[in-house]
């Protein structure tokens, strides 16, 4: 604690002594601490640690949130609104499936139409432009508050460009031809410098996808894997077969306590989806998840946090 200087009733006999004389040494002398100050400051410059880069401060988190679709129990799923909502609630990471236009935009969808989110019929985004894709809006049907605006859809820039400097981003490229992934990493670097895209973006997709999940760890990206506990029965090889190609795995929330066990012995992070409710996240993290994929993000990372 820095010491308060005396009153002036309080200076010492030798210092009124001292008089004008001893105010010029008084100042000489502190005068000199001064410089040597300075000089200790430059040659120990203060250190600060630099932040943690989204991937790998999801995976130091206990437990790490990936809003699903970007909280698709709460908000229109893959807009920038639900995406901003996530945010702010406090995930560490934001996941998205992609479509790709005819035009070449890649932008937020899980299906191969837009039928499901916006109510057309047989509308393929292969088969159309992005300013046609433009003319319709995600619905909020499917949330808890079906009530609310329907939103815009998101381009992937858009979705980089905004959170991707402090959020890993989950991407999966659905149903899209694995020609046209590269083009991913390309839009990436654009926006975020090649140096940051592998603490950036997580290649995300089903465990049989392992292409993508290939392409994505040659690039120095992490990869997510997700299985189900049924599926993982039916084909006992199924995990050894394709665990390789995902440095991250999933399994449903409601799985066995065995294929759990079978699961986290892999050593890998383990990701319980998809969590719409605190029983959901609670019986993911009795089973040994590392981590949660969230479509009830206003719930759960919120109760989370308040909790942690």
């Amino acid at each position: 604690m820095p010491r308060t200087p005396e009153p002036l009733a309080r200076l010492s006999r030798r210092t009124v002594l001292l008089g004008v004389g001893g105010v010029a040494v008084l100042g000489t002398a502190a005068v000199a601490l001064g410089l040597r100050s300075a000089r200790l400051s430059e040659e120990a410059p203060v250190t600060r640690a630099a932040p943690p880069r989204p991937v790998d401060a999801l995976l130091a988190a206990r437990p790490s949130t990936v809003a699903h679709r970007g909280g698709s129990g709460d908000w229109p799923e893959m807009s920038m609104f639900a995406y901003r909502q996530s945010v702010a609630a406090g995930v560490d990471g934001l996941e998205v499936s992609l479509s790709r236009t005819s035009d070449g935009v890649w932008f937020g969808l899980h299906d191969e139409t837009l039928d499901r989110t916006s109510g057309t019929t047989g509308f393929v985004p292969a088969d159309h432009t992005w300013s046609e894709v433009q003319q319709y809006r995600i619905s909020a049907a499917e949330t808890n508050d079906p009530e609310q605006s329907d939103q815009p859809y998101a381009r992937f820039d858009e979705i980089v460009r905004e959170f991707g400097r402090e959020h890993a981003l989950f991407v999966d490229p659905k149903y899209v031809d694995a020609r046209f992934y590269p083009e991913l990493f390309e839009i990436a670097w654009m926006h975020l410098g090649t140096s940051e895209v592998a603490q950036t973006l997580v290649g995300k997709g089903y465990c049989t996808q392992t292409e993508w999940g290939d392409l994505a760890a040659s690039e120095g990206c992490a990869t997510w894997g997700y299985y189900y506990a049924d599926e993982v029965a039916a084909d006992p090889e199924l995990l050894t077969r394709t665990s390789a190609s995902w440095s991250m795995l999933g399994l449903d929330w409601s799985a066995p306590a065995a294929t759990w066990a079978t699961m986290t012995a892999t050593g890998k992070p383990v990701l319980g989806h998809i969590v719409s409710d605190l029983d959901a996240a609670r019986a993911a993290l009795d089973g040994g998840a590392s981590g949660l994929v969230v479509s009830g993000v206003a719930e759960v990372v919120r109760q989370l946090t308040t909790e942690g």
